[in-house]
């Protein structure tokens, strides 16, 4: 494919063996079409998670198909124009309904198509002209005979007919905004129009229509989280970043970008949006149990800090991987600060990835020299024995000695990070601006976050707490608060006083 787009502009004109070898890769590849047909708008080169919308569109056998990418993803050029332009150019479908959340922006993504057909002029000499007596803007029909009726969301779609043909295509994008997700009624309103309208206006009895919703998650109860939960649906699921915040598509926007932006979401207090705009991730403010608003940040080099800095606890909390396969697995070691006076819990450094165990004990250690660290937490299993004498021998070998302290799972991932909301919740927890961002995405998307391994280890604070028997002191405020409380039942005690004079 790549050798025909780069290799496009050398191609002669009149040179028809060549056009007819272009036209033969652009019906086989709805991304060849794209940039062969429609440069000006596929400029960017397309990511590897564009290849996995191409496969479903042009490989996949599943008539329903459900596409959940980002903003600015360019899946409306690719669902708008690329791929049904294409089913119109080599007359693979006879009646495409395109819709979308409005009918006014359905019929002018539709307009821009009819636009590209009628005046590309790779398209006009690469095929005969696509026009007919009937191109009107609500529905036109090109002269090979394929009929296009775009549609907003809610109209009437249920029993549409073109001659004999009902629908056999049907690209829904962005079927939903962000002012009807809130509305409970509207949500269901769509819903029910989507299942009883759209899928049932197919005919059933054949096996050649599809019908491909593609968009971006914005509410845990939208349509699209509906259809993600369905099995009937072949989903594939794409976001602008993975779960550290590393670009998926770099040519349109780089690690540092995605971290600026990231910054600007967390400044305005809009994480979960981040997490739903640009991920897909399905969060409700509502019921998170974890709240961007319940994050406070801290930086190493407050002046605050500092003098704050010599009175800390440092512990090191790490989850050896529970496999003796020499090989390496998803880790995560978090170096945290506890004052019980003030009280504070500080999440001064991460480091998590993928790691050999000796390169996890090298992790660990470094870490501890680094926060002023000398007790390291670490969870054991069944296996405790080994993972134990690894790290000891590893303590005697470089000449390093630790406090070890073994932590055994008492409940379930999922209660053990729970036990964090009340500390959170009381504002407890600070998060170093310069290592967090991975934890808080992670937090943000409990129960849904696709990693667990940062919050987890973190989660095992509360046991090191409980086993060095480190309990919060009252904080002056709490003090004036229990002097008050006396004086009242001081009060309360004191005998009534009594022979009042009324004047």
């Amino acid at each position: 494919m790549d050798d025909f787009v780069n290799n496009f502009d050398k191609v002669e004109e009149d040179d028809r063996d060549d056009l007819k070898a272009l036209m033969a890769q652009c019906y086989l590849s709805t991304k060849v079409t794209a940039k062969v047909m429609f440069p000006d708008r596929f400029y960017l080169p397309f990511s590897k998670l564009h290849d996995e919308i191409f496969e479903k569109l042009d490989k996949g056998t599943s008539q329903k198909v459900l596409i959940l990418a980002p903003r600015g993803f360019g899946k409306t050029s690719i669902m708008n124009l690329a791929y049904p332009a294409k089913n119109i150019l080599f007359q693979d479908k006879k009646f495409i309904v395109p819709i979308s959340a409005t009918a006014t922006q359905a019929e002018m993504q539709s307009e821009n198509m009819k636009r590209e057909l009628l005046t590309n002029q790779l398209i006009t000499k690469m095929f005969q002209p696509v026009k007919s007596a009937v191109f009107s803007k609500e529905m036109w029909i090109t002269s090979t005979g394929t009929a296009v009726l775009p549609r907003g969301s809610g109209q009437q779609v249920r029993g549409i007919l073109y001659g004999d043909n009902r629908p056999d295509l049907i690209i829904c994008d962005d079927l939903e905004n962000a002012e009807s997700v809130k509305s409970e009624e509207q949500r269901k309103k769509t819903k029910d129009w989507f299942f009883d309208d759209v899928c049932n206006s197919v005919n059933r009895a054949r096996d050649d229509w599809r019908i491909i919703v593609i968009g971006t998650l914005l509410h845990e109860d939208s349509l699209l989280a509906n259809l993600a939960d369905d099995p009937d649906w072949d989903t594939i699921t794409l976001s602008i970043c993975d779960e550290s915040y590393k670009s998926n598509w770099p040519d349109f926007i780089s690690d540092e970008g995605v971290l600026k932006l990231v910054e600007s979401y967390r400044l305005h207090g809009m994480l979960d949006n981040f997490c739903r705009e640009y991920m897909n991730k399905p969060i409700s403010t509502e019921t998170a149990r974890f709240k961007q608003e319940n994050f406070r940040q801290y930086n190493e080099t407050d002046a605050e800090f500092v003098e704050m800095k010599k009175k800390l606890e440092n512990i090191v909390l790490f989850d050896p991987a529970k496999t003796m396969k020499p090989e390496s697995c998803d880790s995560a070691i978090v170096g945290v600060g506890i004052d019980i006076a003030t009280p504070a819990i500080y999440v001064r450094d991460i480091v998590y990835g993928k790691f050999y165990p000796d390169q996890l004990y090298d992790e660990a250690f470094k870490m501890a020299d680094k926060i002023g660290a000398r007790v390291i937490g670490i969870e054991v299993t069944s296996l405790n024995e080994f993972i134990m004498y690894p790290i000891r021998t590893e303590m005697v070998k470089r000449g390093r000695f630790y406090e070890l302290v073994e932590l055994k799972a008492r409940a379930s991932k999922e209660e053990r990070i729970a036990g964090l909301v009340p500390f959170y919740r009381m504002g407890y927890v600070l998060h170093n601006t310069a290592c967090c961002a991975p934890l808080e995405l992670q937090l943000i998307s409990y129960p849904r976050s696709k990693r667990w391994d940062i919050m987890d280890a973190l989660a095992y604070v509360i046991e090191m707490l409980d086993a060095g028997d480190r309990y919060f002191l009252p904080s002056e405020k709490d003090e004036d608060a229990i002097e008050v409380e006396k004086e009242y039942d001081e009060l309360e005690r004191m005998e009534p006083i009594s022979g009042w004079r009324c004047a």
